[in-house]
């Protein structure tokens, strides 16, 4: 009985050991990946985004009576994307001032005759009503109109056309992707130990991929959550002296400043 117990106790002490090798080893390879990528040996991939960017859709259901401008070109602040041919829109407008004039001669001819007690204080309430009536369906038409020409919020540029001329295009379905043209920045999900060290205004340089020029930039803002699985954080960086020829979606890989050579 003796015998077997001991055999048994020293034929497990192998398996604990090698179990044990492999977990130290396992976090020695860890760490020494870890410090490679703080020592700055590691360069990780930044991708270009711009600062804006909307979906243009609508509620009108009229036709387009113009899209001035095409996919890739590019448009200024208050430039007409989109106008609609509103005619009928117009009619209304027109329909709702008059109702809104003849509400207003009611009301002012009662009141008028209220200081004479021809009318009572029934009548001139009454009047008011209908007149405040009339005006907020005026403001309604009037604010509908002009949802017919649709102007850039930004400088920028036509992403994606989905847009016809003379279509009527589905209600609040997208008609276009917009994107700004010089205001650009920079994600990159960076090792979330690098938060020991890594601030806001910290400068790294990027090499864009699909221009082979590289550009400086700095941190302007970090995300306020790591993700847990992989261990990253993400982070948002803007050029500091100028993007020219960079367009949204390009990417290269990023070279940070500053890395601790301790870590």
């Amino acid at each position: 009985m003796t015998d077997r117990t001991d055999f048994s106790t020293h034929g497990t002490r192998p398996h604990l050991c090698g179990a044990f090798l492999a977990v130290c080893l396992f976090g020695t390879f860890a760490s020494i990946s870890i410090a490679s990528a703080q020592a700055g040996n590691e360069t990780l991939r930044g991708i270009v985004k711009p600062v804006n960017e909307a979906m243009i859709a609508s509620d009108l259901t009229f036709p387009i009576r113009a899209l001035p401008f095409r996919e890739g070109q590019s448009f200024a602040k208050g430039d007409t994307l989109v106008e609609f041919e509103c005619g009928d829109l117009a009619a209304q407008v027109k329909s709702a001032e008059a109702m809104f004039r003849a509400e207003q001669i009611t009301l002012e001819n009662n009141q008028r005759l209220a200081k004479s007690r021809a009318v009572g204080n029934f009548e001139v309430d009454l009047s008011r009503a209908k007149a405040d009536q009339a005006a907020a369906e005026l403001e309604g038409f009037r604010s509908k109109m002009a949802r017919c020409i649709i102007r850039a919020p930004y400088d920028g540029r036509i992403a994606v056309m989905r847009a016809h001329t003379h279509e009527i295009p589905e209600t609040n379905q997208p008609m276009m992707q917009i994107v700004s043209q010089s205001d650009l920045e920079i994600e990159i999900l960076l090792p979330s130990d690098w938060l020991r060290w890594l601030k806001p205004r910290s400068r790294f340089t990027i090499r864009i991929d699909e221009t082979g020029k590289s550009l400086g930039a700095e941190i302007v803002r970090i995300a306020a959550v790591v993700d847990p699985v992989s261990q990253t954080v993400k982070v948002t960086g803007r050029f500091w002296n100028g993007a020219d020829g960079v367009l949204p979606g390009m990417s290269g890989p990023t070279t940070f400043e500053d890395v601790p050579a301790s870590e």
